[in-house]
């Protein structure tokens, strides 16, 4: 498929394949992003990966990877405790850090994963991208059957790429972005960074479900840490990428040529390069309506 025809097909209203690949112990955003995909009828998870991270929650990649593996059926048991979605440990160190590819499980899925698949599979990138480059490296032809939706870098018209997931693995994104696999970039400030939701917003959550006491537990934690001030927002980036998928009219996409992340850790463009889809706006009011309806619909 061109780039032009997945574009196409995300803004269609049909059923579409995803594999989520995600850090979901590092913050709130991932679990909402979860429940969102779960709930709606638009998405058919097929398969769950543990992305690794570090910060001030995890000492090493390995240790951020294995708690987001464990976050993810903890996530997955409040919607279902019956649930048969299989989830895979993933990359144990960045390649940046490691100067290797990183075999692992969630890896060797996804390959096998787009490989079975009858119709193209999209990979819903909520971390560092780590696991879906060494896919890409490990067996390019994947490229042929998925598209990326990676939320990494900033926007284009900035001249800072510190985002949180690019910087976590920054040689896997710049793998990325010239391996040619149809992608959707998402960049994070000016663009995501519009899914913000208040405390108040949070408080619609309550007593609705267990997913969605879960939510608002760990959404106080968060706002407890700030000391609970009454103009209190929390942005959840990640809803934006089952947001799309589930709805593509709450976003405004354009095809550009792909950027490169340089050395430098800014932007470069060349008009020569292959394209690529680029997220410019999202509806924040109907992202976040839309996220409230499918939560609150979670199992009792």
């Amino acid at each position: 498929m061109t780039i032009r025809e997945i574009l196409a097909d995300i803004k269609s209203d049909r059923k579409k394949k995803v594999v989520i690949d995600t850090d979901a112990y590092n913050e709130i955003d991932d679990q909402y992003a979860i429940g969102y995909s779960f709930l709606s009828d638009k998405i058919d998870i097929l398969a769950i990966h543990a992305a690794p991270f570090e910060n001030e929650k995890s000492d090493n990649m390995e240790y951020g990877m294995e708690m987001s593996y464990k976050e993810i059926h903890k996530v997955l048991g409040l919607l279902d405790p019956n649930y048969d979605i299989p989830v895979f440990k993933g990359s144990r160190a960045s390649i940046e850090k490691s100067g290797e590819i990183q075999d692992s499980e969630a890896a060797r899925n996804l390959i096998k994963v787009v490989h079975e698949s009858d119709e193209i599979v999209y990979v819903l990138a909520l971390g560092a991208i780590t696991n879906v480059v060494s896919a890409l490296k490990l067996d390019p032809t994947i490229k042929d059957n998925m598209c990326v939706i990676w939320l990494g870098g900033n926007w284009l018209e900035g001249d800072n790429l510190g985002e949180f997931n690019l910087v976590q693995d920054f040689t896997a994104g710049q793998m990325l972005l010239n391996s040619q696999v149809p992608l959707l970039l998402c960049p994070a400030w000016c663009v995501v960074s519009e899914l913000s939701v208040h405390w108040e917003d949070i408080c619609e959550l309550m007593d609705q479900n267990p997913l969605c006491d879960y939510l608002v537990e760990i959404t106080a934690k968060c706002r407890e840490l700030a000391g609970a001030p009454h103009w209190w927002i929390r942005t959840i980036w990640d809803i934006a990428a089952p947001a799309i998928i589930d709805d593509a009219t709450c976003a405004d996409i354009e095809i550009v040529p792909t950027p490169v992340f340089t050395d430098a850790r800014v932007y470069a463009f060349d008009s020569t390069r292959h394209e690529m889809m680029y997220l410019k706006k999202i509806n924040r009011d109907m992202v976040i309506s839309k996220t409230w309806e499918h939560l609150k619909g979670a199992r009792k």
